[in-house]
């Protein structure tokens, strides 16, 4: 099949966030199943691969027409289509996501106009595309691209698309990029910019429009439910809780509005869960520089924690000299790790979180849990505690570690850091307060560092309680909080008390299979015609 992925982000060129892993790790996938993949996505100042122009397209975008530069290069045997406008991908719109509140504009203002340009733009290039190729299947992901299936259905210069198989993925429900239908003020709603679809009848966008807004908002995310001809999300068991109303009372994060349109969906048999995968040539205990496997796991964490140990400061210079490291947690850092007993380090219990530091990931950490929080409680453990990570929570986590000598925090991130990290330490903290899928304790797994996390989403499809990892539930915030604690003491107990037990768990985690194989052949399922 010829295969087109739609994203806003890809790792290697461009990433944020898991999604951007998710994009490059499903086409190649594809790729290696014989199926010919492309990808489309902005061309971004910091993409610096070598392009060449391939084509040239005009769009009809906000009542003008504007030209399109199309980039053409390969990323490991991927073609990659880049779209590129100065107006939307330049200046102050060069990086790859926009923070309209930093710009004192409104709620998603920025990306919903550049991503809706995108949108545009890149069903123009499918058209071009499709004088030359059959185009199979067009695969959309996030309410970034939310607006193509829907303007493949509805605007009336594409309907030469409007045959080929539309698969969209939700992989964030957290963001779904509504804004006004109409102008509001000095502010572009959805007609506006596609100002050919202002003749069709209101009636007609009623299944795309936000349920809950105040007044007639296009939902991006809402509009591809309804116009694709399939829709995934990426694990089973958040596909079930999507379907599902928010409920505060037990702490429980739903379907966010939307879960009627899940649900009506999934009764057609429109929707359902795939779990992602990862790279798991590139994340691999066996090409660290202290190698082992699930036969000497033991061995191997210990050479990787005396290493780290002793690259502490070596490894705080280069993220400081690659602008990685946010530079108020450096002083921190430094002084704590001179306070830190080299003996202690190695024999007491490492724990790690490698995480985005907001309130999804580690909010349970800082909530006040028997007068003390969490990150108290662990403190007094015994055992070392190591965050990498940003987000809005830095500073408040930054403020809550700064008593407790034996919790670390690289406010930052570095890749290679994080296998470091999972190769040294014995388990990773997921805390998620809801998670589509994740792939941090798969990539943590992989080395033997088990997760203890929440008994949420794409966690419970992953994670064999006991098994190959812990997981913890509770019917609200106090519970889980308490839960997660008994969950941590039992595993520092095991560390200490039972070694056998938890090696064999270490090697459970290291022998299972989190390729992208079994999910590339779901998807590949889904799209035969």
């Amino acid at each position: 099949m010829n295969i087109i992925e739609i994203s806003s982000e890809c790792s290697g060129l461009a990433q944020r966030g898991g999604l951007g892993s998710v994009i490059w790790g499903i086409s190649d996938a594809f790729r290696k199943a014989g199926h010919r993949t492309t990808i489309i996505m902005p061309y971004y100042a910091e993409i610096h691969h070598d392009v060449h122009l391939y084509t040239t397209v005009t769009c009809f975008y906000g009542g003008e027409e504007f030209p399109v530069s199309v980039f053409e290069t390969s990323h490991f045997g991927i073609r990659i289509f880049l779209i590129h406008n100065d107006s939307f991908f330049r200046g102050e719109y060069a990086d790859v996501y926009i923070d309209s509140g930093k710009l004192h504009r409104g709620y998603f203002e920025d990306d919903a106009k550049r991503f809706a340009f995108f949108s545009i733009a890149a069903c123009r290039l499918l058209l071009h595309l499709q004088q030359d190729e059959q185009i199979d299947v067009i695969h959309c992901h996030d309410w970034h691209t939310g607006l193509i299936p829907l303007l493949i259905k509805l605007h009336p210069g594409l309907y030469l698309l409007s045959d080929i198989y539309r698969l969209f993925t939700v992989h964030n429900l957290e963001y779904q990029g509504t804004r006004p239908f109409e102008a509001m003020g000095n502010l572009q709603g959805f007609l506006d910019w596609y100002t050919d679809l202002a003749h069709l009848e209101r009636e007609l966008f009623s299944p795309y429009l936000d349920p809950h807004a105040d007044i007639p908002c296009i939902n991006p995310m809402r509009a591809a439910l309804h116009s694709a001809d399939r829709v995934t999300t990426v694990s089973p068991a958040y596909a079930k809780e999507i379907c599902l109303p928010d409920s505060p009372e037990k702490d429980f994060l739903g379907g966010r509005g939307l879960e009627k349109d899940f649900a009506d969906i999934f009764s057609h048999g429109r929707f359902g869960g795939i779990t992602n995968g990862i790279d798991t040539e590139y994340y691999d205990p066996q090409r660290l520089r202290h190698p082992y496997s699930h036969r000497n796991r033991d061995a191997g964490e210990a050479q990787n924690r005396l290493a780290l140990f002793h690259d502490m400061h070596g490894i705080i210079d280069n993220m400081v000299q690659s602008g990685a490291l946010i530079g108020k947690t450096e002083v921190a850092l430094r002084e704590k790790l001179r306070h830190i007993d080299e003996q202690s380090f190695l024999r007491q219990p490492l724990l790690v979180a490698v995480t985005r530091l907001t309130g999804q990931k580690i909010r349970l950490l800082l909530e006040s849990n028997g007068g003390k929080t969490l990150i108290a409680h662990l403190a007094a453990t015994g055992m070392h505690l190591i965050f990498l990570g940003k987000g809005d929570l830095l500073q408040q986590l930054s403020s809550e570690i700064a008593t407790h000598k034996n919790i670390l925090l690289f406010g930052g991130f570095d890749d290679e850091l994080e296998k470091r990290l999972y190769a040294a330490s014995d388990c990773m903290l997921m805390p998620s307060e809801f998670e589509p899928c994740g792939t941090s304790q798969m990539k943590a797994m992989r080395y033997g560092c088990l997760p203890i996390a929440a008994a949420v989403g794409g966690l419970i499809d992953t994670i064999k309680h006991d098994y190959n990892g812990f997981l913890y539930t509770g019917h609200d915030r106090t519970t889980k909080a308490e839960a997660f604690m008994t969950c941590i003491r039992r595993v520092l107990d095991l560390i200490k008390n039972d070694k056998t037990k938890f090696t064999g768990l270490q090697r459970n985690a290291m022998l299972t299979d989190f390729s992208w194989n079994e999910a590339a052949a779901s998807y590949l399922q889904l799209m035969k015609p």
